[in-house]
């Protein structure tokens, strides 16, 4: 069941009219304190009354819901010290204090919190994240808020501590268990108010089941030409043991269409393609992968640099992948950066770059013609 305040789930935004105006929109992030990313999963887990108020939480909880990929500015006071101590304490006054000072040096409880959730989350105060790579990475590392929003010593007078910390509202968020891909497809509208879920919308599930059948009927019976992203024509070939279709994408069905007739054009497109129509993690209006868009953009730019061909290049499906077969070495060198380094989450090498599957279908002639693709 949905949790009060997660939203509707037929409200969509509206369609940007533009590319231009997409970029506008995308370099606005909405500013958040550190600190209220968390008591935002309160409010998610049941907390009727957060210590900032929840009017300070609203925006951020709306623009979420309404957009799983808005930027958010995550906020931390760095600049307050920055004043000499002869000027704050001895009145010297060579130097203006920063602006508000007297306010901002009081509020040394929330700047500690800010700090403390900059750090768990491996960024710099005044770092913008999408919002659901900001989500997915505080779920993932803080798993309660003891630590944070309690305080050693619980008694202070100087270090208060938050009066919901125990209450277990963040807990009852972040010990949601991990799904896969196929199940969040599956489980569709019934994933909100768990873990990520309950910070963005999940797809329903009828928008998801009809976005396949029509995209999976227009792959296999009506495309004249095929759009498929550079880095997805290796996913294709991690399919090739699997024949029937897989609820969360279009794999299966355009390597079956390339496999049936392997003079059919594929247009390499950047960007999410025919792979991704029924995915939950896509987001059709949006036109945005939200686990992948950072780290899919490059893959597909090394694919194509491997490949020597432009984005938008077209070409017959078995030339494509006859020279995936001749400049590919594994999937290590695109889904694995080479090295298998994982520098960040949203940067993660796919979980199977060691495999061999590349290898097989290249010994197979997958898609070149006289295969039988399984």
């Amino acid at each position: 069941m949905m949790r009060e305040g997660c939203g509707n789930s037929s409200e969509r935004r509206e369609q940007p009219p533009c590319l231009s105006a997409m970029a506008v929109q995308d370099s606005q992030a909405l500013e958040v304190r550190a600190h209220h990313l968390l008591c935002a999963v309160c409010v998610r887990g049941g907390c009727e009354t957060p210590p900032c108020g929840r009017e300070a939480l609203q925006p951020l909880l709306d623009a979420m819901w309404q957009d799983a990929y808005v930027a958010l500015k995550i906020t931390a006071d760095l600049d307050l010290n920055r004043a000499h101590y002869f000027d704050v304490y001895a009145e010297r006054g060579e130097r203006e204090l920063p602006e508000e000072y007297q306010e901002r040096a009081g509020d040394h409880v929330g700047r500690r919190k800010d700090l403390e959730v900059c750090r768990l989350l491996g960024i710099a105060p005044n770092t913008a994240l999408p919002a659901y790579w900001a989500y997915q990475i505080l779920l993932d590392r803080v798993g309660t808020v003891a630590g944070i929003c309690t305080s050693p010593t619980p008694d202070s007078r100087h270090w208060p501590q938050c009066p919901h910390a125990a209450a277990g509202y963040y807990e009852s968020i972040a010990g949601a268990p991990q799904r896969s891909l196929q199940e969040q497809t599956e489980r569709g509208e019934d994933l909100s108010g768990e873990g990520i879920w309950a910070m963005v919308r999940p797809r329903s599930r009828q928008e998801m089941q009809e976005a396949k059948a029509v995209s999976a009927r227009h792959i296999i019976q009506t495309a004249d030409r095929l759009f498929i992203r550079p880095n997805h024509v290796l996913c294709v070939l991690c399919t090739a043991e699997t024949q029937d279709p897989l609820i969360q994408d279009n794999l299966i069905e355009l390597r079956k269409r390339m496999e049936d007739d392997p003079d059919i054009p594929v247009t390499l497109t950047e960007g999410c393609c025919m792979v991704c129509d029924s995915c939950n993690v896509y987001d059709p209006e949006e036109h945005v992968c939200y686990r992948a868009h950072i780290k899919n953009q490059l893959r597909d730019l090394h694919m194509l640099e491997r490949l020597d061909l432009p984005p938008g290049a077209t070409l017959p499906s078995r030339e494509l992948y006859a020279r995936v077969y001749e400049r590919i070495g594994s999937l290590a060198d695109i889904c694995g950066w080479g090295d298998g380094s994982n520098t960040a989450p949203f940067w993660a090498p796919c979980g199977g770059w060691q495999g061999d599957q590349l290898a097989k279908a290249r010994e197979a002639g997958l898609i070149l013609g006289g295969n039988s693709g399984g």
